[in-house]
């Protein structure tokens, strides 16, 4: 099940030489989670500006789309996946 959020978010990041970013982990609600690896990553529009948006995933699985608006390089976090648990 998806979960559209599309709230401001804090991102710990690590930047590059050549000006690529890459998100470490990003703080919600309180809860400060570190992200162990990442997915596709896109151009698109949110709200009529350009962001660059990161498909990663948290270290309990969980799955997350963080944006980054290119001009003013605020993060939002657009959506969340959660790891669906199955009781035996």
């Amino acid at each position: 099940m998806i979960e559209f959020i599309d709230e401001p978010v804090g991102v710990d990041v690590q930047m590059h030489p050549d000006g690529t970013v890459i998100p470490l982990g990003f703080t919600w609600h309180t809860h400060h989670l570190k992200i162990g690896s990442w997915g596709r990553q896109r151009i698109g529009t949110h709200d009529g500006r350009r962001h660059h948006f990161y498909l990663v995933q948290t270290l309990d699985g969980d799955t997350w789309e963080l944006g980054r608006d290119a001009e003013t390089a605020q993060w939002r976090l657009m959506r969340h996946w959660a790891v669906r648990h199955t009781m035996i």
